[in-house]
């Protein structure tokens, strides 16, 4: 494919403003030059759009997070690491406050998770949200937080082994690059789901009422 910045924007989706600007924070390469104030782009160009355009829409990543996971796709970081930028380029719930979490909520994330230690930035997060639920007045109970953590390594190991399935180096370092920002969405989102499932299996809605119009007719 060699079209123009139009039939680019077309194909896409984007914008043609969003492209510029795209290609003026770095995050997309410049078209081929073919002529004054022409160039040309390529499948390589619409498949960079096509993820940064998932990432801003679909995940909420800012620029500068976008920045730092696509020079991870372009470094050749190794897969473990551009999960560690993903992450850190996806803002958690709850870290827009520095407030220290207490000791004890530390120490009880860290028992339930495995291999991880305690200088990880999502260690004090789940710590802080630990202590919250004490504040509200209704701990979070062991049992309860193992099964989050035993829900979140199933969800950690489906994650690498999608991974490991595919054989193409650069389609491992885009789910690598990309899986947290669009995995966090599509987890969030089935678990919301499974809360409406579950909340009307366990306690179903009471059967709609007769209508004022059927009450009086009978």
């Amino acid at each position: 494919m060699h079209v123009r910045i139009s039939e680019l924007s077309r194909t896409t989706g984007v914008s043609i403003a969003s492209i510029k600007y795209y290609i003026r924070e770095g995050v997309l390469a410049p078209g081929e030059v073919d002529g004054p104030n022409r160039s040309t782009y390529g499948d390589a160009h619409a498949a960079r759009l096509r993820l940064v355009r998932g990432l801003v829409e679909g995940a909420g990543v800012s620029i500068a997070g976008v920045k730092r996971i696509t020079a991870a796709l372009d470094g050749g970081m190794p897969l473990n690491d551009a999960f560690g930028v993903a992450q850190a380029a996806v803002p958690l719930a709850g870290a827009t406050t520095s407030e220290e979490p207490s000791e004890e909520a530390v120490e009880r994330i860290l028992a339930v998770v495995e291999g991880i230690g305690r200088f990880h930035p999502a260690i004090p997060i789940a710590a802080r949200a630990l202590d919250t639920f004490a504040v509200v007045g209704e701990p979070l109970s062991e049992k309860w937080l193992a099964r989050y953590a035993e829900a979140a390594a199933i969800v950690a190991r489906a994650d690498f082994d999608e991974l490991e399935e595919r054989s193409d180096p650069a389609a491992q370092a885009r789910i690598a690059a990309v899986g947290t920002a669009l995995g966090d969405v599509v987890f969030q989102s089935l678990r919301r789901i499974a809360h409406a499932t579950e909340g009307e299996r366990r306690f179903p809605s009471p059967p709609a009422s007769p209508s004022s119009d059927q009450e009086t007719s009978s």
